[in-house]
């Protein structure tokens, strides 16, 4: 378990600059191969007038202050999605595209934050005084159902004080999670200067999360003589856990990736682990992955949240309700009350009222299969015969257990609690979809589980052959891989899409354009879903026509995007001029109508970056955190 450090060495403002502008091949290198795994000359130049414009604008704002020059990417998960929510097992990877931030520490509790994007405007906080709001905010009323922890109050009370999609939100969040367990510490603030990102805005590869492992290297270089000893599991989890202030009670996958992710690599983060694990898998060669942006924007400030943490209430009840369902069926054997046809599927509608379908013979027939399931089951995450213990055709039949879809009235029942408890603990089911989809839930963290240990044979498989010689990747066995795993990644999107229901008409209309584009292999939507962009698995050679396609098929049509752009008139127009509703309507219009004047930048090849950073200006060996 390796303990966490950030080795970075501040330098002026200044200097930075003229190291910037002077350049040199060495420091070229350093940034093509160990950061964004990309060596064009004209790509580099791109970005170290972004570097450069990030230093100059923190110059401006602040002066020639002592100055780390950080940097996050993107991330992409290109082949899993929300794993870890359930303590499983989630691959994911970081893309080229990242923010850049300029942090100089200051004596005071304050954070200076300003941002070259106009969106976000400049604001000053007291990190003593929001945390503060936040922490003695009354308990009272919830007292007596709910302990007061960092779990339910960032729950009950997100982003306490502030407005909900503040994006200030995300910069907080660090220090709100670490003054929670240490209430006195002496933090110390930091000027801080967003530069001009790369990653897709509000479109699924993270850039919040992103901007939250940000603020925490900003805040532990500020700060770390008085931080407590960290492991970088510990970390990790930190950050997974600091984001739910804004509001989202999400994973820690998300943040991990971003922090630690090798350059060229696919992570396979082991959340099912006691002790959190990554493995670092090669991606199969001669395969592209264009990064798409459908243009529906994911609205975390009208509903998007609301979306998020109601799928986190399937998972949450889902795993709640099997718990019982293994605790009552191995009292049952323990009691002698496991014989006769049928017995199982019996006692589960007897006892809870849920109606299984299908018989069940490997469960029924083998009582120590239930052994092995009560020993081994924790979350939904854990639904795979390398975690359970027993034959996936067994798992298959634990799912069929669950209820179809459960309202909260009938969860109350069986949970023997009130119907205002499990629709605040779980989330209230928005009216349209009437209850909680549990065993859809079940089956599709499942499905995850499946595909993601085939992926991961087959990367390893693939680079183990062409580094023997017993293939070549010209070969048509190394393309059978390539094959495989684009069949994989479609399936995966079909879960999706149908077991989870996170995928959108436009996401779908866009993936549908995509597999009649030219070298397609396989896609999916990223992130958490309902808009944003998808990953495209392409064949090399065919990466750039599948762009110029996507330029002719998808966004250079007008008719794609009527009904987005109804949908926005729609909220300006039952809403009322000022509101936030309104504004957030004419501000997501007009992003829309930027990107489509600027189509070259909704979709590219994006390479697989190395994770976040302070920029080495010194070329002097670097510690990078692992696991």
């Amino acid at each position: 378990m390796h303990e966490f450090h950030l080795h970075a060495t501040p330098l002026p403002a200044q200097e930075i600059i003229d190291l910037l502008e002077r350049g040199s091949a060495e420091f070229d290198a350093y940034l093509g191969r160990e950061v964004y795994a990309q060596t064009d000359p004209a790509y580099l130049a791109a970005q170290k007038k972004r570097l450069l414009e990030t230093v100059r604008h923190h110059l401006a704002h602040v002066g020639n202050k002592p100055t780390y020059l950080l940097r996050a990417p993107g991330r992409l998960n290109a082949f899993l999605e929300y794993l870890d929510m359930c303590d499983g097992d989630h691959m994911s990877t970081t893309i080229d595209g990242d923010i850049p931030v300029a942090v100089s520490p200051r004596t005071d509790d304050l954070l200076n934050v300003s941002n070259i994007n106009p969106l976000f405007p400049p604001q000053q906080l007291c990190i003593t005084d929001v945390f503060a709001d936040f922490a003695n905010a009354s308990w009272e009323a919830h007292a007596r159902e709910l302990e007061d922890n960092w779990d339910h109050r960032s729950l009950v009370y997100p982003y306490y004080g502030r407005e909900q999609g503040d994006w200030l939100n995300y910069v907080l969040s660090p220090y709100m999670r670490v003054l929670w367990d240490q209430p006195d510490l002496p933090v110390t603030g930091a000027d801080i200067t967003f530069g001009p990102a790369t990653v897709p805005f509000r479109a699924g590869t993270s850039s919040s999360s992103a901007v939250v492992v940000l603020s925490f290297l900003t805040m532990y270089l500020m700060n770390r003589e008085h931080l407590p000893t960290w492991t970088v599991t510990d970390v990790c989890r930190l950050l997974g856990e600091a984001e739910w202030y804004v509001g989202t009670h999400g994973g820690a996958n998300d943040q991990m990736t971003i922090l630690l992710n090798p350059v060229n690599s696919v992570s396979y983060n082991r959340h099912s682990q006691a002790e959190l694990g990554s493995t670092a898998l090669p991606f199969l060669r001669g395969v592209h992955v264009v990064l798409a942006n459908s243009l529906w924007e994911v609205n975390k400030s009208a509903g998007g949240n609301q979306s998020f943490n109601m799928r986190k209430g399937w998972m949450q009840l889902g795993d709640d309700l099997m718990q019982l369902v293994i605790a009552d069926v191995t009292t049952a054997i323990a009691q002698g009350a496991h014989h006769g046809d049928d017995w199982l599927r019996t006692r589960v509608q007897q006892t809870f009222g849920f109606t299984v379908e299908r018989p069940l013979p490997l469960l029924e027939g083998d009582p120590g299969l239930w052994e092995r399931i009560a020993a081994n089951y924790h979350r939904f995450g854990s639904l795979h015969e390398d975690i359970l213990d027993v034959p996936n055709a067994a798992v298959e039949e634990l799912i069929m257990l669950l209820p179809v879809k459960i309202t909260p009235l009938e969860a109350a029942g069986i949970l023997g609690k009130d119907v205002h408890y499990i629709e605040r603990h779980y989330t209230k089911p928005r009216r349209s979809i009437g209850g909680y989809h549990i065993r859809t839930t079940a089956r599709f963290f499942y499905k995850q589980n499946i595909i993601g240990r085939a992926l991961e044979h087959l990367f390893l498989e693939a680079e183990s052959r062409v580094t023997s010689g017993e293939i070549t990747t010209d070969s048509p066995e190394y393309d059978a891989y390539r094959r495989t795993v684009g069949v994989h990644v479609d399936n995966l999107q079909d879960a999706l899409t149908f077991d989870f229901r996170v995928s959108v008409p436009q996401l779908d209309l866009l993936l549908s354009i995509a597999k009649r584009g030219p070298g397609y292999l396989g896609g999916k939507l990223t992130g958490a879903g309902k808009g944003g962009c998808v990953s495209l698995l392409v064949r090399e050679e065919y990466s750039k026509a599948m762009c110029e396609y996507l330029d002719r098929e998808y966004y250079g049509k007008a008719e794609r995007f009527e009904t987005y752009r109804q949908v926005l008139i729609d909220d300006m127009r039952f809403s009322s001029p000022g509101s936030k509703e309104y504004e957030s309507a004419r501000e997501r219009m007009q992003i829309l109508n930027d990107a489509l004047a600027n189509i070259a930048d909704q979709r590219r090849v994006v390479t697989f970056s190395r994770g976040a950073c302070a920029l080495n200006f010194t070329l002097t060996p670097e510690t990078v955190p692992s696991l």
